[in-house]
């Protein structure tokens, strides 16, 4: 998404300027500064945090504070799944694809434990639709809302809130499962990828 502000042009994700984006002619000249070496440890700082459209913070969501408040620059998915035994659905919102390589994984390695496996990206879940209801009368919903149903769009109003902490508290009940898979890594024997040494 295209923005013009002090008559400088931004791209992102989410249609928002934060703290941490970068113009087009920002970006451009330190790009270049940096292919020349003349990068400054701050101007490396700068580039490195950078959440306009197509980073790799925007798009993988690696930094660890992306991943415990949301940042609208950063794209973010729903994996939604069923495990056979015992019989349940498991839904997680609003992982990052760095934290979303893990499960993919994961489910790779007991497919057959699982099916259904969906990946939803949140902006495409905020989509709205009209629908004709019983009552004949036509009325807007979200995709997350006819996919899933209204807690889980409640869910995402909470994570988008600047000031709630929903985010932060899912993202550290993820952390056993994160952990349980390092435990399970190190046991191997084999050295953990670059990916799973990151927090």
């Amino acid at each position: 998404m295209e923005h013009k502000k002090n008559d400088k042009t931004y791209y992102t994700y989410g249609g928002v300027v934060t703290e941490y984006t970068l113009s087009y002619e920002e970006r451009r000249e330190l790009e270049r500064k940096n292919e020349r070496g003349e990068l400054t440890d701050e101007e490396g700082v700068k580039l490195r945090m950078d959440d306009s459209i197509s980073t790799l913070r925007s798009t993988t969501g690696i930094l660890e504070k992306d991943r415990v408040k949301y940042n609208p620059n950063v794209e973010y998915f729903m994996l939604d799944y069923k495990i056979n035994e015992p019989p349940r659905w498991v839904r997680m919102g609003y992982l990052t694809q760095f934290e979303l390589i893990d499960h993919i994984r994961d489910f790779g390695e007991n497919f057959l434990d699982c099916h259904g496996f969906r990946i939803h990206s949140e902006k495409e879940l905020d989509m709205k639709v009209k629908v004709e209801c019983k009552d004949g009368e036509y009325r807007e919903f979200t995709l997350r809302q006819i996919l899933f149903d209204d807690r889980y769009e409640s869910y995402s109003d909470s994570v988008k809130d600047p000031n709630s902490d929903l985010l932060k508290s899912i993202y550290e009940g993820r952390q056993p499962e994160r952990e349980r898979r390092m435990n399970q890594i190190n046991s191997n024997s084999e050295p953990p990828s670059h990916s799973t040494l990151i927090k």
